[in-house]
């Protein structure tokens, strides 16, 4: 079950149309809260004249004195990234960019596996072994007090640049903040950091840092962006921040870049991924090109990717690109194999019946895809959802949650049972004792105060349109609001009692419907990803099997529906139609609710 909600943000009586836009694109910015005249004009317009200065950033001439001051000694400075997209492209640009600054610069990744997150005593120890005389953290740090106090006993400078939220702790009925005692700390989450934006990835950070270094060294604007762009556009999108403020620049400019970028290691990802280079999009950073480079931090090292992104050899940085969709392919397979378990096992133990946050523990599964399979469970079920498995001498998993409930904030009540934890309201990471695992349940249940409306899936559209309406110039004046991703969904619409004219079942799995819908002697072609015994039982249960099996066999039918849609082009031989994208649908006498 499914509640739809039309949204409808008050008008405060801007003259659109002197801005170019018409009253649909204009209902939708409004939709997003962007309704002045200035913010509608720079929305439209992303320019890199536009990002947030790095002087911003507190800490930032702190650090970047220290660091060039180790540059100027030749100091070995030694990087330390994090193995997911974030922490790949941040070590990249910060390496790169060093280098670049003449730094006697080298990079350690810890493994997901052996190491765990983040900066710790043995890389630490590695690095002094080394003779390294400064550590940067990247995408990781802000929450290692104990090991940043390690590095500073052993006369290190250590710097921290993340974007995780601070941990806190509570002191005489106040949140105080946990900071590192670094030789500087670069996190825009700090109360005390004044920049204007603070949803910025890991790898922005670092971007940001080597702006400001590149700035004083004298570096040229256009080879900075040229070089670091798309890699913070790859990190924006694949660690899901809002793309919206500095980060639709980001990602906007950034995907310009990259499709004309002469980098090697991008374009030989780029070919093995089999994408026109063209036509990249959104879409290809987060579902195609970040997978394949997460891939070897999840089943192997991170350290394979960047080495891709570091190799000076076309052919040989064709090889290993090769190799990392060869390593996604095979992470694929465990993700739905584990998928299956973990689901299998829900319905088997009736668990949806039992408990309103999903807490499932599957003995040998893979730990590196424990996160993807939480998420997959979180969206087909609608609930707040971990999977654990066994790692060492604990268990240890990843949880996945709804807007409804602030995972990091309520796992927190139930902590005495966890030997380590953290994340944000979205997302956790956690490790616990197997005899541990039921009180721990039953603890988050007795603290849980979620309602049956709160697990019911909400769809919010930005207006209801008739299929008369849809134009080629009206998508194409949807472009405009393109990049699209998390903070700045692609537009969703609503029709309703459109008529099934045509179905067909397409795909070797079956899961491709195409059918032609009608509303007022007007057609369109839609287009739905869903299991077809699915959508065709859910037709059946209203319209009965009669005439479900009159429209399969191309005779005419009296089958209505009410979709929820993207407008999309398809282009087929050089012939460009627009077709609808059907995100969500209901059958005529489904007990859905429409809210306006």
């Amino acid at each position: 079950m499914e509640r739809w909600f039309i949204k409808n943000k008050s008008d405060p009586g801007i003259d659109y149309k002197k801005l170019g836009i018409n009253n649909v694109i204009y209902k939708i910015l409004l939709n997003r809260e962007i309704n002045t005249e200035d913010d509608i004009r720079e929305f439209l317009n992303p320019s890199l004249s536009n990002l947030n200065s790095p002087i911003l950033l507190k800490d930032m001439v702190k650090a970047s004195n220290i660091i060039l001051s180790h540059v100027s000694k030749k100091n070995e400075i030694r990087i330390i990234g994090d193995y997911d997209v974030d922490g790949v492209t941040s070590t990249y640009i910060l390496y790169t960019g060093l280098k670049r600054i003449g730094a006697n610069v080298s990079y350690d990744i810890p493994h997901r596996v052996h190491d765990g997150y983040g900066i710790n005593n043995n890389l630490i120890d590695k690095a002094y072994d080394d003779k390294v005389k400064c550590i940067i953290t990247c995408d990781n740090g802000i929450a290692a007090r104990d090991s940043v106090l390690y590095a500073k006993s052993k006369e290190m400078d250590i710097i921290i640049t993340d974007h995780h939220e601070v941990p806190k702790i509570v002191e005489n009925g106040k949140e105080v903040e946990m900071i590192p005692e670094a030789s500087a700390v670069i996190d825009p989450k700090q109360n005390s950091c004044s920049y204007p934006f603070k949803e910025i990835c890991g790898a922005v950070v670092a971007f940001k840092l080597i702006e400001y270094l590149f700035l004083i060294k004298g570096v040229e604007k256009e080879e900075f962006y040229d070089s670091f762009l798309p890699y913070a556009a790859i990190a924006t999108v694949c660690d899901v921040m809002p793309i919206i403020d500095e980060n639709r620049v980001i990602v906007s400019e950034g995907l310009k870049k990259l499709r004309e970028t002469k980098d090697l290691g991008l374009n030989a990802l780029i070919e093995a991924a089999d994408i026109r280079k063209n036509e990249i999009d959104v879409y290809h950073l987060g579902f195609i090109l970040g997978p394949t480079i997460n891939s070897s931090g999840r089943l192997e090292s991170a350290k394979e990717a960047l080495a891709l992104f570091l190799e000076n050899d076309y052919s040989k940085a064709l090889e290993k690109a090769k190799l990392l969709r060869d390593l996604n392919y095979e992470r694929q397979v465990l993700t739905n194999k584990a998928f299956e378990v973990i689901d299998e096992k829900i319905n088997r133990e009736n668990l949806l019946d039992k408990h309103k946050i999903l807490i499932i523990y599957e003995e040998g599964l893979n730990e590196s895809i424990l996160g993807i399979v939480a998420g997959k469970i979180k969206e087909k079920y609608y609930r707040p959802s971990v999977v654990l498995s066994d790692s060492k001498d604990l268990i240890k998993g990843s949880g996945r949650s709804i807007e409804e409930y602030n995972m990091f904030e309520e796992f927190s009540k139930s902590k005495e049972y966890l030997k380590s934890f953290g994340g944000h309201k979205m997302a956790c990471g956690l490790s616990l004792n197997l005899s541990d695992l039921d009180d721990f349940i039953k603890d988050v249940d007795e603290k849980e105060s979620l309602t049956d409306k709160d697990l019911i899936r909400k769809v919010y559209i930005d207006g209801n349109l008739k299929l008369k309406y849809i134009s080629m110039n009206l998508v194409r004046d949807l472009e405009a609001l393109a990049p699209f991703g998390n903070g700045n969904s692609a537009p969703k619409f609503g029709a309703k009692n459109l008529q099934v004219k045509s179905l067909n079942i397409l795909g070797k799995n079956k899961n491709f419907l195409k059918m032609t819908l009608s509303q007022d002697d007007i057609n369109y072609t839609g287009i739905l990803f869903e299991d077809s015994q699915v959508f065709l039982n859910r037709l059946a249960s209203s319209y009965g099997r009669e005439e479900v099996m009159a429209l399969l066999n191309g005779r005419p039918s009296n089958i209505f529906i009410d979709i929820v849609f993207n407008l999309d082009l398809n282009n087929f031989n050089g012939n460009v139609t627009i077709q609808l994208k059907i995100k969500n649908y209901r059958v005529t006498g489904e007990n859905n609710v429409i809210n306006r």
